[in-house]
């Protein structure tokens, strides 16, 4: 057996540690940790074990630092579960995820990253639902297997998700750590979907990931996250809800791709050839999904005006930008007017301004359409849509230029501004 196979070996036997900590209890599986923390620190620089583990920079130190970075986060959760109420069953998904689920994925990466991470997360979805499962029966918590297996497949999909944008030691703090205190919101809402409708939505989601990535319109970082809002989307509401935010992606990624050669012949072609990363994606949907999760826990109308709202000012903006720029003319900047170059930010022109209305239109007409808002939401929508693409512009003439915000940080206001703005104008017309 090579060094390789026996790493993975030993890192997937940690794994068995998730079955040890229901009978521990919280203040047990802490000093648990922390001597499992004490003794990698100890372990002799010359042991087999730690020659075994030891990266260069492990050698220079004399430490074994990721194993150490992941046992003090598991340390961290531990601490919680004993001061507060995160409970035992998550801090054993997590430990399952991070080793058994993580050597799984490394096994199938020869088969390219999106199958790797893929791996990862239906085997740690599988593998935390059943050690969740145990974990409960030990513990006599009374925790459904419906609501176990939803709390462990977001754990899963975080997790994949964070260790595709974090490198080396980063990826054993943050992501434990990011898993756990995901499963923890999500735990606290109390709120379970039903088996065959999680598997349903997560095996479409999945096969939408695998055309989107083909066609190039996200990358890895963008699946994963398309993925996970998706999932989410459906399980707080229904599937028509998911079919308005896909439509803002599949307008975005065509429009991003219309003329990008001339676009890119004068340098505003979006990087990667157009395809989404998990920037743009929460930048443009993050509002839309904390509108979708609240409007599923409360079933308040104007969260659902909100939503369609958010999806149409990521959508109108979108398109203001990727055709506006085609626009033949100098765009003038929107705070004082005057002319700037094309890809400035906050930049505008008449063509720009027209596709945002038509964007945040197309939006608004789908989800009537749909059956998800009433028709009386046509108006409210398609005026705060323009209005939030509008802001962006603001946003981006007065702080992007200046590198006070990102773009990803202003979508996301932006998007923020429009859900506000629909909703209000609602209200008004009612």
């Amino acid at each position: 057996m090579n060094v390789t196979a026996r790493r993975l070996l030993l890192r997937a036997s940690f794994g068995l540690v998730a079955l040890i900590i229901p009978f521990l209890g919280s203040i047990g599986a802490l000093f648990f940790m922390l001597l499992l923390s004490l003794i990698i620190v100890l372990i002799n620089p010359k042991m087999h074990v730690f020659m075994l583990f030891a990266t260069v920079a492990d050698k220079k130190s004399e430490v074994l630092v990721k194993p150490l970075a992941l046992t003090l986060s598991l340390t961290a959760l531990c601490i919680f579960s004993a001061v507060s109420s995160l409970p035992l069953y998550i801090i054993s998904d997590v430990i399952i995820i991070v080793t058994l689920a993580e050597v799984l994925s490394l096994v199938f990466r020869s088969f390219g990253s999106l199958t790797g991470s893929l791996v990862y997360v239906l085997s740690g979805g599988f593998f935390g639902f059943l050690v969740g499962l145990i974990s409960t029966i030990i513990t006599n918590s009374g925790t459904s297997p419906d609501f176990l297996l939803f709390v462990a497949t977001i754990g899963a999909l975080v997790g994949a998700l964070l260790r595709n944008i974090l490198h080396e030691v980063e990826e054993n703090v943050i992501v434990p750590l990011g898993m756990g205190f995901a499963m923890w919101l999500f735990d606290s809402f109390d709120y379970s979907v039903p088996v065959v409708r999680l598997l349903l939505t997560l095996l479409f989601m999945i096969l939408l990931g695998y055309a989107l990535g083909r066609v190039k319109l996200a990358d890895l970082s963008g699946i994963l996250s398309g993925i996970l809002m998706g999932v989410l989307i459906v399980s707080f509401t229904d599937f028509r809800w998911f079919v308005i935010m896909l439509a803002f992606f599949v307008i975005g990624g065509v429009f991003t791709k219309y003329k990008y050669e001339y676009k890119r012949a004068i340098g505003i072609a979006q990087e990667g050839g157009g395809a989404r990363g998990y920037r743009n994606v929460f930048g443009n949907g993050l509002a839309a999904l904390v509108c979708a999760i609240a409007y599923g826990i409360s079933g308040n109308i104007l969260l659902l005006v909100a939503y369609v709202g958010a999806v149409a000012t990521a959508t109108g903006d979108t398109l203001a930008s990727e055709i506006g720029q085609t626009h033949r003319k100098l765009p003038r900047l929107i705070t004082d007017l005057r002319y700037v170059q094309h890809g400035t930010d906050g930049g505008i022109t008449t063509l720009g301004e027209y596709s945002a209305v038509a964007g945040a239109a197309a939006i608004a007409l789908i989800a009537v359409l749909l059956g998800v808002a009433a028709p009386n939401t046509f108006v409210p929508v398609i005026l705060g849509g323009f209005f939030g693409a509008n802001f962006d512009s603001v946003l981006g003439a007065v702080l992007e230029r200046r590198h006070y915000l990102t773009n990803s940080s202003v979508n996301l206001l932006a998007t923020i501004s429009g859900a506000i703005a629909s909703t209000v104008i609602y209200l008004l017309l009612l």
